[in-house]
């Protein structure tokens, strides 16, 4: 990966409909250049472009982060069983107090309720579980590639 790859997924991350004529000006190299840089990043699985899309306009009205704690040597395992969940958004594994942090987006209390006490506590090797509701999202973004300057 070099600087015109980091180029193209800053410009991606700033607006993933930036054209690729506007990141090819900037790189100082042809568009086919930039393309067929983005296919390669796209099957290298170092990029996907989708649309983020505050859940609370989609009538989620419960979203949560749940931190799992597991039996020893199960973390793996009780992942595979969250990750398949169709409400988790996001699913890692940490080394503090919790084994796995999810962040999931439900339609309702009721909704979140069920997944919490019936699906996840109910995954072998799940020991614990502590749920915190969002109450607002103040920020909604997944860009974290270095920052270079701004693309005009």
């Amino acid at each position: 990966m070099d600087d015109i790859d980091r180029l193209i997924m800053q410009a991606l991350q700033e607006d993933g409909r930036t054209p690729f004529t506007r990141i090819a000006k900037k790189a100082g190299v042809s568009e086919a250049t930039i393309r067929s840089r983005y296919r390669n990043l796209v099957e290298g699985g170092l990029v996907r472009t989708v649309s983020i899309v505050n859940p609370f306009a989609l009538d989620l009205q419960a979203p949560a982060i749940v931190a799992i704690t597991t039996e020893a040597g199960k973390v793996e395992q009780v992942a595979r069983a969250i990750g398949d969940l169709p409400e988790v958004a996001y699913l890692v594994m940490t080394l503090g107090t919790y084994d796995l942090i999810a962040e999931v987006y439900c339609r309702d209390l009721h909704h979140l309720t069920n997944l919490v006490t019936r699906q996840m506590q109910n995954i072998p090797g799940v020991r614990q579980t502590e749920t915190l509701m969002i109450a607002n999202i103040f920020r909604l973004s997944y860009r974290w590639s270095p920052v270079f300057e701004d693309i005009d």
